[in-house]
């Protein structure tokens, strides 16, 4: 009988492809292949691979199975290169939202509610694609100063706020000797060159002062007359929509009347505008509004521009409802949805907590002013906590999904619009996730606190 190195000898002399040599695949195809773009379905990098890998190996069946099989360990291997990284801290950008935070390290929100979501029957299993946007700045901090300065007859210089720095670089143009550029008296432009690099125009002296109908003997006014509209002197609903549109198309948003969102009333008119990015609507809005007096008192808008990343695949409406636990994985939805869907508010008793020595006693204490309190009885009222309490769970069942682009911010600064859903509840209110699949966006850890951005709101005088 042959000995088992002899049987193997006999078969390798035996494999016909044992003279063969198959070819090298370039390291290029494999480095290619293992960065294939995300805009690809498994299925057709698959199939792009495979044809490749052919393609390079030439005849023989031998040398055509094994292309075949690198390919398929690479596909199966693949995962999408984060494009975004998402910040801990939306709005990262704003020196606001880091004085927020350190103003709540010591506290605790009191979680009187937790919830679960449940997927109902009228959700889809289907996946899909979607387009990813960076929100790109256009010009420079003082020209783009200059340049709103203008529309709005502002004359002055650029100056930096106090707190300016890379992550905060806040900019103000006016006359203002003020550091933060707020006198009472002059109007101030305030521009944050991070995000969507935004701008705000203040008009002080557009708001009627208030004047004193009686004073005291110590010359304090204890009686204050009323402020009274005066809609005489606001302009007209066509002279306000018209002046809207000269502002926004002048500031870099491309708008029709039709797009306007108008409030017209006898204490002032407000009408707003969002920047619309593939015919969807975000939540990037300008706007301007008119005191009660007529004067222009506040607008406000971006420089920036949409450029579409990419289109990747998204996951369906069903493993949606799985991310809304995760607030890692929530985007910033157009206001459009907040004007259809009103969440409802519920004012809960406030808590007690049992102050008593005696783990023992059961009696409640007559002064705690409940019956069922044992202890001292302290009320804890909602809000900001010393100890964390047990929430109540309420189970919510998302019964449709609607598309919509979410803006989030990166850990560099930078604002994305990415595919998302609104996911509305029984309860009649919504959330807003994210629907990219994983590995397009790499998360924070779950640790990070997330904050809504306010880069929007304009810095206040210190």
């Amino acid at each position: 009988m042959n000995k088992p190195d002899k049987l193997d000898d006999l078969l390798k002399k035996a494999d016909p492809a044992a003279r063969l040599r198959a070819p090298e695949l370039a390291d290029s195809l494999i480095e290619d292949a293992a960065k294939a773009k995300p805009s690809f379905s498994l299925f057709e990098q698959f199939a792009l691979l495979s044809s490749r890998a052919k393609q390079l190996a030439g005849a023989g069946a031998i040398t055509a199975s094994a292309a075949a099989a690198v390919a398929v360990a690479l596909v199966v291997s693949y995962t999408p290169q984060p494009i975004i990284t998402l910040a801990g801290m939306q709005g990262v950008g704003n020196a606001e939202a880091s004085r927020a935070m350190d103003s709540m390290t010591d506290k605790m929100w009191a979680p009187y509610q937790s919830y679960e979501f449940i997927a109902g029957s009228g959700l889809s299993n289907e996946t899909g694609r979607g387009k990813v946007y960076k929100l790109v700045r256009q010009g420079d901090p003082e020209t783009s100063l200059q340049q709103v300065a203008a529309i709005f007859g502002v004359s002055g210089q650029v100056n930096k706020y106090p707190d300016f720095n890379e992550s905060a670089p806040g900019y103000f143009f006016g006359q203002s000797t003020d550091p933060w550029g707020y006198d009472g008296e002059n109007p101030v432009i305030s521009l944050w060159w991070s995000g969507t690099a935004s701008w705000n125009y203040s008009n002080p002296i557009a708001y009627p002062e208030a004047s004193c109908e009686a004073t005291a003997a110590d010359g304090i006014c204890n009686s204050w007359r009323e402020i009274e509209p005066t809609p005489e002197l606001l302009p007209t609903r066509e002279a306000a929509i018209a002046k809207a549109l000269e502002i926004f198309n002048a500031t870099g948003l491309r708008t029709v009347e039709s797009d306007l969102i108008v409030d017209y009333s006898e204490w002032g008119v407000s009408i707003s505008s969002a920047l619309v990015v593939d015919a969807q609507d975000t939540n990037i809005e300008w706007y301007v509004g008119w005191a009660s007096n007529g004067q222009l008192s506040y607008a406000g808008g971006h420089f920036v521009k949409a450029e579409l990343v990419g289109e990747f695949d998204t996951i369906s409406e069903v493993a949606a409802v799985e991310r809304l636990a995760d607030w890692r994985w929530s985007g910033a939805p157009p206001t459009s949805f907040y004007q259809q869907f009103q969440p409802q508010v519920s004012f809960r008793e406030p808590m007690v907590r049992d102050n008593s020595v005696s783990s023992e006693s059961t009696a409640p204490d007559e002064g705690s002013g409940t019956d069922s309190s044992p202890g001292t009885g302290e009320v804890i009222e909602p809000g900001f906590v010393d100890q964390p309490m047990e929430p109540e769970i309420v189970k919510l069942t998302v019964e449709r999904a609607e598309k919509a682009l979410l803006s989030i911010w990166d850990s560099a600064g930078d604002v994305w619009l990415v595919p998302g859903f609104i996911m509305i509840n029984d309860q009649g209110w919504f959330n807003a996730v994210i629907s990219l699949i994983d590995g397009i966006i790499a998360l924070p850890k779950e640790s990070e606190v997330g904050i809504m951005p306010t880069e929007d709101l304009p810095a206040t005088n210190k």
